[in-house]
């Protein structure tokens, strides 16, 4: 009869865990392979891709964060409906971050493939290597948002 009766340590973990898989996960980007929902390439660039989670749990992929700003701005997507938005780190390839912490340089040395010349990353620190490499205005998510916006 003991072994039917869970402990607390037990109870916790599986209460823990039911919690954590009911979660939002990263999207995945399956470049290569994956369609742009905005214009429609192939989703090829790893340092590039975009990507956001609705509410409803549909997930959107993108070729450049431009694509992704564009699509929202047009409507096809209501703002109100996305729950996450992600981007490529540009200094970490195919890795997706947090779009709305992300860091941005946007500038002709970061040629995307939609044109909107704009890199995320991660950290300032990283950002701060790519503008000395490559050049760039250094942006936050409401500032490329407004530069990239239709």
């Amino acid at each position: 009869m003991k072994n039917l009766l869970l402990s607390p340590i037990t109870l916790l973990f599986f209460l823990t865990t039911a919690l954590l898989s009911c979660g939002q996960a990263i999207p995945k980007i399956d470049f290569d392979h994956a369609e742009c929902a905005h214009c429609r390439m192939n989703v090829v660039d790893r340092q590039f891709g975009a990507a956001l989670h609705t509410l409803k749990g549909r997930q959107y992929v993108f070729d450049d964060v431009q694509c992704m700003i564009q699509h929202v701005a047009n409507g096809t997507i209501a703002e109100d409906q996305v729950d996450a938005w992600y981007v490529c780190d540009h200094a970490h390839p195919g890795v997706l971050i947090d779009a709305t912490t992300a860091v941005y340089v946007k500038g002709p040395g970061f040629r995307s493939p939609m044109r909107g010349d704009a890199a995320a990353f991660a950290t300032a620190d990283d950002r701060t290597i790519a503008v000395k490499d490559k050049g760039g205005e250094e942006l936050d998510w409401a500032q490329l948002r407004e530069a990239l916006k239709p």
